[in-house]
């Protein structure tokens, strides 16, 4: 049976470590009090409310987040030359051609790691004054997967559609600043290799992201999503399995990649 996948974005900690985090080392200096590293504590778990209340004081009261170096390098792609890897793709990516990323420098692009259905794409580009901005895209109607946002984690919006944006940064300086939203099936990542609070690169940002143009569906007459079913936990859960199939059930191909799209 086609399963479908739930993403599970659900708050300023959780957003901002979407990928696996890698592992920091045994010999590495203490972070500092009042640094977030790793990922933090799942859903669910004792603390994790009063965890999320927490973050949430901290960046209204600074505009950002303390974290550990390495939360920041989820955001460090190594780009590749853009041909290859956008020739091969199963969906259109958005088309820059008339927005304010025609006035920087390509670094290259790249697919998601492991993701067989290369339904994500990564675009790397240098700005004039040196920063550099990635362009995340996500056709979850390649994919047939789905994502819940809760509403009250997105304040800002983005052309009418709401919007998250997280701050942080590392004792070095370095830092991000990463908005993300969601228009119909495709989901969009934007960040900056800086901390834009209280400065004119946070208008620059969203300028950005609300030039990019309506998407094209991979997947145009895709059957509708069900809406995520709410667990006791208040996040969304897994469908359970049926004790038994139909026999249209049975032939639905499980890969997503033979889903009927048109």
């Amino acid at each position: 049976m086609n399963a479908r996948r739930i993403h599970r974005t659900v708050a300023w900690a959780v957003c901002a470590v979407v990928v696996a985090l890698p592992a920091v080392s045994a010999n590495a200096a203490p972070a500092p009090t009042g640094t977030h590293c790793g990922l933090g504590l799942p859903p669910g778990a004792p603390g994790f409310a009063e965890a999320q209340a927490q973050l949430s004081i901290e960046a209204k009261t600074s505009g950002y987040l303390n974290v550990c170096e390495a939360n920041l390098e989820r955001y460090r792609i190594a780009f590749l030359p853009s041909q290859p890897i956008m020739a091969s793709l199963p969906f259109q990516p958005v088309d820059l051609s008339r927005t304010k990323f025609v006035y920087f420098d390509s670094l290259g692009a790249m697919s998601e790691p492991n993701d067989s259905t290369r339904a994500r794409l990564y675009r790397g580009f240098r700005m004039p004054d040196g920063h550099t901005a990635t362009l995340f895209e996500h056709d979850m109607s390649v994919d047939g997967s789905s994502t819940w946002r809760a509403s009250e984690d997105e304040p800002e919006s983005i052309n009418g559609m709401p919007a998250r944006l997280t701050v942080l940064q590392a004792g070095s300086g370095d830092a991000i600043s990463h908005l993300s939203w969601v228009e119909g099936r495709r989901a969009y990542e934007l960040w900056i290799d800086a901390n834009v609070t209280g400065t004119p690169m946070r208008e620059q940002l969203f300028a950005l992201a609300a030039s990019l143009p309506a998407s094209v569906s991979a997947c145009p007459e895709e059957q509708p999503i069900k809406p995520a079913r709410m667990g006791a936990d208040g996040f969304p859960s897994a469908e359970p399995t049926p004790m038994t199939l139909t026999q249209a059930e049975v032939g639905t191909p499980s890969d997503n990649r033979k889903r009927p799209c048109k």
